[in-house]
């Protein structure tokens, strides 16, 4: 009996050490400086050492939604990974080359990922090109029919102005993409908290900006604002909001963007509709998504009337093609949001990864 406590002491042991020296692998981050910075310790969004939603969210996992989480993913659902015989990505209208200064053109690389030419300006937000949405090459694969993009063809995108994250969750903050672009990167915008992360990847902090919400702050011809958003953050399973999430609305000499991260459905989008609007096209989140966390993530109805809440002349639907986060059917998104916005006074644009396209 001795033997055996001893035996299952010293695996409680080694799992923790193996657990902790993993964590220490450099795609986990780094949690900021919070003592010493003073933008940090000022945001209302922050509070014992973490940072939080505006207003009541209820985020709790407790044993009834777990249950029911654990069914749902125990259930077998064929559907969940689109059929590798048919086409849902293509590389054939992505602009290698920058369009003209007075084009704004939309590039959708599947998920989150999203290259805007403004102003003769070119913008990242969220790329990822990883094979896995994790930080360990066994965790969430990236569709094998999605669009894949190697090194020979980021580097081909040429010089990339500006790289806009909305947080650090793996299927939004890519650190081997970050290391192989980060040279024909002029700077990085990020919200308050993300860029430890960054600087703990080699980037020196003068390329780097991080801003609360609501905060804006010019970039040669754009304005760029950090506005709100209903979601949480952590790359560390020790640590979880340790750095602030949101969406940013992009503003240029005659064209509006808004890009919305992830957040489940809030009065947020129409109080930035209403500060900042109209927008000629707003890139709304609409996938991953499930009843039992509608919190953090819209389901379709909610993101097409999130897209009228900001006062949308043309609507993207993302968060989806490339990974599987949910339950739900891998064309389940496209499907709802597609019947929800019948007869709404703006534009769906329904393209496949890979597509690009103009703003008149």
């Amino acid at each position: 009996m001795k033997l055996l406590i001893i035996i299952i002491l010293a695996a409680i042991i080694v799992f923790i050490v193996v657990f902790n020296l993993v964590l220490m692998l450099p795609q986990f981050g780094k949690l900021p400086d919070y003592k010493n910075d003073n933008k940090i310790l000022s945001s209302k969004q922050y509070s014992k050492r973490q940072f939080h939603n505006s207003g009541k969210v209820e985020m709790k996992m407790d044993f009834r939604k777990f249950t029911q989480m654990l069914k749902g993913f125990l259930k077998s659902n064929k559907n969940k990974k689109p059929p590798t015989d048919i086409t849902i990505s293509h590389k054939t209208n992505i602009p290698f080359n920058r369009p003209d200064s007075s084009i704004c053109q939309i590039c959708w690389f599947g998920h989150s990922s999203i290259m805007v030419d403004i102003d003769g300006k070119r913008i990242l937000f969220d790329p990822v090109f990883s094979e896995n949405a994790s930080p360990l090459p066994f965790g969430v694969k990236r569709f094998e029919n999605s669009l894949h993009l190697d090194d020979t063809e980021i580097k081909s995108l040429g010089k990339i102005d500006a790289i806009i994250i909305s947080h650090d969750h793996y299927d939004h903050l890519d650190y081997n993409l970050i290391k192989n672009i980060e040279k024909q990167t002029e700077h990085f915008y990020v919200p308050l908290g993300v860029g430890a992360h960054l600087q703990h990847w080699g980037i020196s902090k003068n390329r780097i900006t991080e801003l609360d919400w609501w905060e804006e702050i010019n970039y040669e011809n754009l304005k760029f604002v950090c506005t709100p958003a209903q979601h949480f953050s952590g790359r560390n399973p020790k640590y979880r909001n340790s750095s602030l999430w949101c969406s940013w609305a992009i503003i240029g000499n005659t064209k509006k963007v808004f890009f919305s991260g992830d957040s489940g459905y809030f009065g947020g989008f129409k109080e930035i509709g209403n500060k900042y609007g109209p927008f000629d096209i707003s890139m709304i989140e609409c996938g991953q998504y499930n009843e039992l966390w509608k919190e953090i993530h819209m389901m379709p109805e909610q993101s097409v009337q999130a897209a009228i809440d900001l006062n949308s002349t043309k609507m993207l639907p993302i968060h989806n093609m490339s990974f599987s986060l949910a339950l739900h059917s891998w064309d389940e998104p496209k499907k709802r949001v597609s019947e929800a916005s019948k007869n709404k006074d703006f534009e769906l644009i329904d393209i496949i990864p890979g597509d690009s396209f103009i703003i008149e």
